[in-house]
C-alpha cells in the first residue's frame, strides 16, 4: 500500500523569484523534485534553484497565465499535490483564485491540492491543524503530520468545543496517524471555543486549514471557464484571516472542492439555505 506521508515529494513552485532564500531552502528540504512554474516570462526561476539547491531535480512546468488558479491545475496535472507560492500581494484576490483553482482541479479528477504560502522567515513552534467550523480533511491532517515530521516538531490538533466534527477522506487521515506514530511524531489535542483565535494568538510554525465545499455560483452569462463567485464561506474566511495575521507559513488544503448553491430565502419561503 502506498504511504500517505512521504519523506520528500514532488513539489510545484510558483514564482520562485519572489521567495526568500530561506523559503527556498525549506521547500528544497521537502522536495524529491521541483516543478518550476512562473507567471512572468522575464524571470528564470529554474536558474535560482540551480544556484541555491543544485542537487534537487528540476522540471520546467512552463508559463502560467492564470496566476495561482491555473498553477494549481497545472501542478496537479504534473503529479504534484503541493504547490508552494510566495506571500500574496492581494490576499482576497489570491484566495478567490486559489479556491477556483481547487474547484477546477477537483473537476479534473484530482483528489486534493494543497497550497503552501511561504513566509520569508520561518517561525518556531509546532504545526497547528484546525477547522474553524468542525469540517476538516484527512489530507489536511496528513500534510500537517508530514511537515511536522520534516521540521522535527509536534502537531497541535485544535478542535472546536461545540459542533459536529466531520472529516472528508477520513481514511487518509487514519493512515497518516498510523504512519506518523511509527515515525515518532507527537500529536497534542486541544478543544477550544474559538480555534481560529487560538491559532492566531499561539506560537506555531505552520497553520493548516481545510477548504471543502464552498457556497458560490458561476454566472450564466459568463463564458466557459469563468471563475465562480464565492460568497462569504467560513472556511475560506478563516484562511483569509491566517494570510493576514498569522506569522508562520499557511497551508490551504482543498479536498475535492465543489460549489454549493445557496437558495435565496424569499419572504414567503421558510426553506433554509443549503
Amino acid at each position: 500500500m502506498t504511504r500517505v506521508i512521504e519523506p520528500t515529494r514532488r513539489i510545484a513552485v510558483l514564482d520562485a523569484h519572489r521567495l526568500s532564500d530561506r523559503a527556498v531552502a525549506r521547500i528544497a528540504s521537502a522536495a524529491a523534485s521541483i516543478v518550476v512554474l512562473s507567471s512572468d516570462a522575464l524571470f528564470d526561476d529554474a536558474e535560482r534553484f540551480r544556484e541555491l539547491v543544485p542537487g534537487v531535480e528540476l522540471v520546467d512546468g512552463g508559463l502560467v497565465r492564470g496566476d495561482v488558479r491555473e498553477a494549481i491545475v497545472r501542478a496537479a496535472d504534473l503529479g504534484c499535490r503541493l504547490l508552494a507560492v510566495p506571500e500574496p500581494i492581494r490576499r482576497r484576490r489570491f484566495l478567490h483564485l486559489a479556491v477556483n483553482g481547487a474547484i477546477d482541479a477537483a473537476e479534473h479528477g484530482h483528489p486534493t491540492v494543497a497550497v503552501l504560502v511561504m513566509r520569508p522567515h520561518e517561525v518556531e513552534g509546532d504545526v497547528a491543524v484546525f477547522s474553524n467550523t468542525g469540517e476538516a480533511s484527512g489530507y489536511g491532517l496528513a500534510f500537517a503530520l508530514e511537515i511536522a515530521m520534516r521540521r522535527g516538531v509536534a502537531v497541535a490538533r485544535i478542535l472546536p468545543k461545540k459542533g459536529l466534527y466531520v472529516r472528508r477522506t477520513a481514511e487518509v487521515g487514519h493512515r497518516a496517524d498510523v504512519e506518523a506514530g511509527e515515525a515518532g511524531v507527537k500529536v497534542r489535542y486541544r478543544k477550544v471555543a474559538r480555534p481560529l483565535e487560538t491559532v492566531l494568538r499561539g506560537q506555531y510554525t505552520l497553520a493548516v486549514h481545510s477548504v471543502l465545499d464552498v457556497i458560490g455560483s458561476r454566472s450564466a452569462r459568463a463564458g466557459a471557464g469563468a471563475p465562480a463567485r464565492i460568497q462569504h464561506d467560513p472556511n475560506v474566511d478563516a484562511v483569509l484571516w491566517l494570510l493576514r495575521f498569522f506569522r508562520g507559513d499557511v497551508l490551504l488544503v482543498a479536498d475535492g472542492v465543489r460549489l454549493r448553491q445557496a437558495r435565496v430565502k424569499a419572504a414567503e419561503d421558510d426553506t433554509p439555505l443549503v
